[in-house]
């Protein structure tokens, strides 16, 4: 059995903003808690729609090569919007430009609300491709 691998911080991701780890990590799969476009300098969600995915990009990749795996690795995701009809459109972009021919599984769920009145938030499941980064 492979030890439970758990990361807390990653460069140039706001701190987290309660008791939880940003990703775990068990043989070989790494899990990501929720990711949303928050701004770095502000811990809060960007001004626009499109910053917001872009720092979900943003903030996807960093913890991906911290531990040791990238976009193409990721194989399942859960995103969560609060307006259906008004966010997937965006979200359908967002997972078109960062995952191109290598789209993992999603589903999508509408909910009433997410911390700080954001209305996007994604988790990922990603394979570890090479050693994580010290």
């Amino acid at each position: 059995m492979t030890d439970i691998l758990r990361s807390f911080e990653v460069a140039g991701i706001p701190p987290a903003t309660g008791p939880w780890a940003r990703a775990v990590e068990w043989n070989g799969l790494i899990f990501l808690s929720g990711l949303r476009g928050l701004e770095f300098e502000t811990g809060a969600p960007a001004a626009t729609l499109e910053r917001r995915l872009e720092l979900i990009h943003t903030h996807l990749a960093l913890t991906l090569e911290q531990h040791g795996s990238d976009l193409a690795s990721v194989i399942a995701s859960r995103a969560y919007v609060t307006d259906m009809a008004g966010l997937r459109p965006a979200v359908n972009g967002f997972y078109e430009r960062a995952f191109g021919p290598n789209l993992p599984t999603r589903t999508i769920l509408e909910v009433s609300g997410l911390n700080q009145d954001d209305d996007v938030e994604i988790e990922f499941v990603a394979v570890r491709r090479r050693p994580a980064a010290p």
